[in-house]
């Protein structure tokens, strides 16, 4: 089991908590800057998190050259990536920067609204040579929210590798061609106790009820409104 998948979503919230910063922040203070510079190199570092931490899973390389094909063709994946090694290589930092192309555009979006807003000079989609003003909490919103989806499908399609309460079922374990009494040791007692326990299927439920639950099943229901299901409760 890949215990180290609690990085990931460590990361995860990390780019959220800077996420939700930038948001709240004064688009001409330094935080914001700071926040924005901390929100990017967290959400890269969650792919990066995610290949470590399942590096020689059965399945998984095949599994994350089309996730990683699919954020390449992402155009706002593909801008932040490059804003990271911007932000890590050179330290510039393109929020709230107008260029004098946009800035008639900016000044007038920003008188007619209650509330300034922080934002981003994007390549245009629809013009190799043009660029568009956007909101910069939107698109990093956008973005991270991109990023919740593959994590939610690698922890669909790896559950029993990630997830201690999928890890501990009947099912996983015939798969693997191991018993009940492996999964006793491999929490660390005695593989004989497996012998003393009740009936086999009330066995696992105990085995898994010492287990946590997925751990950001709140981030899947606010970014995607899905959550991982649990063995013993197939209704999420």
């Amino acid at each position: 089991m890949a215990h180290s998948f609690g990085v990931v979503e460590d990361k995860l919230r990390e780019a959220e908590f800077f996420l939700d910063r930038l948001r709240t922040s004064d688009p001409l203070s330094f935080d914001a800057q700071c926040y924005f510079s901390a929100f990017v190199s967290a959400a890269r570092s969650v792919t990066l998190a995610l290949q470590r931490s399942l590096s020689g899973v059965d399945g998984f390389d095949s599994w994350y050259g089309i996730a990683r094909d699919q954020l390449k063709t992402d155009p706002l994946a593909a801008f932040f990536v490059e804003v990271r090694n911007d932000v890590v290589h050179t330290g510039t930092n393109p929020l709230n920067r107008v260029t004098l192309e946009h800035l008639r555009e900016h000044l007038s979006g920003q008188l007619h609204q209650q509330k300034r807003s922080h934002v981003l000079i994007l390549p245009d989609p629809d013009g190799a040579d043009s660029t568009v003003l956007v909101d910069a909490v939107r698109v990093s919103a956008l973005y991270f929210t991109s990023l919740v989806s593959v994590i939610f499908d690698c922890y669909q399609r790896f559950k029993r590798v990630v997830d201690p309460r999928w890890h501990y079922t009947e099912e996983n374990f015939d798969g693997i061609g191991k018993a009940l009494e492996d999964a006793v040791a491999e929490l660390g007692f005695p593989p004989a106790w497996a012998a003393c326990s009740p009936a086999r299927t009330d066995a696992w439920r105990v085995l898994r009820s010492q287990q946590p639950q997925c751990q950001i099943n709140d981030l899947f229901q606010k970014y995607l409104g899905r959550q991982i299901t649990d063995p013993d409760n197939q209704e999420p």
